[in-house]
């Protein structure tokens, strides 16, 4: 089984040269597109900055191919949305990126939403999973993979314990990356849900990275 694409596969999704108008912490680029949302936007990217800054990040005002060959069940459904203040970096010894993903467009009727998105760098290269759990507490999961063995495998009693204490409700493992947006998690954003979802891959047994995983290109 393959899972549906946003986009054709473009190279690694957590990691990677970010496009040209990026700033390395600095200020965004001039001439970009008038900001919907006004002083909440501007705000957003500010901080974005911020923090790109504190940490020697890089920050990106827009980058819509970040999500190139994503598979559909990492993002909400509907009408392809937008991907803008990207930050992108190692946290932990992974590389990472996280992003505010828009849907819909600023109008008086139906205002454009926002979600973060974050992706983390996983040891080797994986199947697809996908997890969610649908009643809450981690206990009856829902799981869709190409390989049921490998869901059974990864979904250790540890694992299911940080997605209960992180309040996760969706992760998807596709190729090198874990995905994960964070709408409805309990770690605030930032540093605190790397840090959760970095747990979360450090719950994973060494030997099921190795009986399942395959090594990184490049």
């Amino acid at each position: 089984m393959r899972r549906p694409n946003f986009l054709r596969p473009s190279g690694n999704a957590a990691a990677g040269a970010p496009p040209a108008g990026q700033s390395a912490g600095g200020p965004a680029p001039a001439g970009g597109p008038a900001d919907p949302a006004g002083g909440v936007e501007r705000e957003r990217a500010e901080s974005r900055r911020a923090l790109a800054r504190e940490h020697g990040w890089t920050y990106t005002e827009q980058h819509q191919r970040a999500i190139n060959g994503w598979p559909r069940t990492a993002l909400p459904p509907g009408p392809l949305g937008r991907v803008r203040n990207e930050v992108t970096g190692r946290h932990r010894g992974r590389p990472f990126r996280m992003f505010d993903y828009v849907r819909g467009e600023e109008s008086g009727d139906a205002p454009a939403t926002t979600l973060v998105v974050y992706a983390i760098g996983l040891p080797v290269r994986v199947p697809y999973l996908y997890v969610q759990d649908r009643a809450g507490g981690a206990r009856d999961l829902y799981a869709e993979c190409p390989d049921r063995r490998f869901a059974v495998e990864l979904l250790t009693d540890g694992v299911r314990e940080d997605m209960r204490r992180f309040a996760f409700t969706d992760l998807v493992l596709d190729g090198d990356v874990l995905i994960c947006t964070g709408d409805r998690g309990a770690p605030r954003e930032g540093e605190p849900f790397l840090d959760a979802l970095a747990d979360v891959v450090a719950q994973v047994p060494a030997d099921v990275w190795s009986r399942w995983g395959r090594p990184k290109t490049r």
